[in-house]
This record gives structure tokens, sequence and C-alpha cells, in this order.
């Protein structure tokens, strides 16, 4: 299976803008030249496994996610 993890600044739909997350050991990175799409994702056989809300504010601004997604 693989994995491949995103996040998001603010995740409010499909059409959100999503960033991969650089696998690092030390510290994880966001890949900002790797903006895409929920959307763009799965229409790639991806599927939204996880997402994890990283804040406790209900600010639209403030819904950044970590989004996990899996593909066979």
């Amino acid at each position: 299976m693989q994995i491949e993890v995103y996040f998001s600044y603010s995740f409010v739909s499909p059409n959100s803008t999503i960033y991969k997350v650089k696998d690092s050991t030390y510290k994880p990175e966001i890949i900002e030249s790797s903006s895409t799409t929920v959307k763009d994702v799965l229409s790639k056989g991806w599927r939204l496994s996880h997402a994890i809300k990283t804040s406790q504010s209900a600010q639209l601004e403030s819904f950044n996610f970590i989004l996990i997604f899996e593909k066979e």
C-alpha cells in the first residue's frame, strides 16, 4: 500500500489547495511547489483515509488539516 501525506491551510472543500508533505525524520516540510487539490488526487486513484485538524480554532482561515491518502 502506498501512502501520501498532504497539508491544507484551509480545507473546506474538495477544491481546496493542498500541499505534499516531505517526509523527514528531523522536521517534515511542506513542499509549496506541489500544490494540488483533493479532487485531483482522488482522480488519480488515491483514497482519503484520514483528515486530521491541526488547530482548535473554528475560524475558516484556521481549518488547517493533515490529509492522509492511500492507494493499493
